[in-house]
């Protein structure tokens, strides 16, 4: 992770409707969002998704896109899921129960730990159980290899403009068997939305970025259900295969990929490190670590 910023003046000035990732990528003198800009734009925003689906018409809207995700997937077979940079689990909340088969697990993740706690607060008030959250980067996803069944973005890799190989390479990596993508669509926007997609460092040419990765694209259209016209995304799906048998997908460390073990409020291993666990959130950043050599011995665990 980069530098600290001053949360409490990106609070005052968000709340003045500053674009704080715009503010952050101009104070950094960078040409693309930094993973930093990116965790503090959205943690300062964190609560503003859940509650935007107390209005009647986003919700509606919210509604029928989790209702065309859930018609893109139902041709795909699949039983654990991941939905990588979930946010405030507002789409998930939508799309779990118009699945036929529900998916077991069901994972999440996000890089912010506050728009996780408004997203457990709104899995709970939705009566939707069994999700487990942790924080993660989408460069670095603490999970091995192959091990979720279908992993799911929707406009999650769409901040990340300049890093798209590095971020759908890691998608890819721990996706078994579908890498699904709704993300905003530069080759198929108008020329308005090229324009807004471009001031705002949105990832570019996702289709040529899997190719050159070597994945194999088995479905590639106009997603057809934006909630904002100017941010029109297309569906992308990967065919991955199905290498090995399904398993249950088991969390490692972000720092040497060695999985993890539960303790006392925290999951460690024996690489040494420990991560702490917030109201039932797993940290699993790499600046969460904590050095802890001798924990694995002294639980004996791991």
């Amino acid at each position: 992770m980069g530098d600290r910023h001053d949360v409490r003046e990106l609070l005052e000035l968000y709340h003045r409707g500053v674009n704080i990732t715009e503010h952050l990528r101009s104070r950094e003198g960078a040409a693309h969002n930094s993973e930093t800009a990116i965790l503090y734009a959205y943690d300062v925003q964190a609560g503003s998704y859940a509650r935007a689906m107390a209005d009647p018409v986003y919700a509606g809207r919210k509604r029928a896109a989790a209702a065309r995700i859930a018609e893109v997937l139902a041709s795909l077979r699949f039983t654990s899921m991941l939905d990588a940079g979930t946010g405030e689990a507002t789409t998930l909340a939508e799309l779990l129960p118009l699945l036929p088969l529900p998916p077991e697990p069901v994972l999440a993740f996000d890089l912010s730990l506050s728009r996780l706690l408004f997203a457990q607060r709104h899995l709970r008030e939705r009566a939707i159980a069994g999700v487990e959250l942790f924080t993660a980067a989408l460069e670095n996803i603490p999970l091995a290899d192959a091990s979720v069944d279908l992993v799911l973005t929707v406009h999650v890799v769409e901040p990340n403009g300049g890093r798209e190989r590095a971020v759908l390479a890691e998608l890819l990596r721990v996706a078994r068997r579908y890498l699904v993508l709704i993300e905003p669509s530069h080759e198929l926007a108008s020329d308005e939305a090229r324009r807004r997609m471009e001031l705002h460092g949105y990832a570019r040419a996702l289709p040529d970025h899997l190719r050159e990765l070597g994945a194999r694209i088995a479905l590639h259209e106009p997603f057809g259900a934006d909630l904002n016209p100017l941010n029109p995304a297309a569906v992308l799906v990967v065919d991955r295969g199905e290498p090995g048998a399904p398993g249950r997908p088991t969390l490692v460390s972000p720092l040497t990929g060695t999985p993890l073990a539960r303790g006392d409020g925290c999951l460690f291993s024996r690489d040494g490190f420990a991560f702490p666990v917030i109201e039932g959130i797993a940290c699993l950043l790499p600046d969460n670590a904590v050095l802890a050599a001798y924990l694995p011995e002294l639980t004996g665990g791991a």
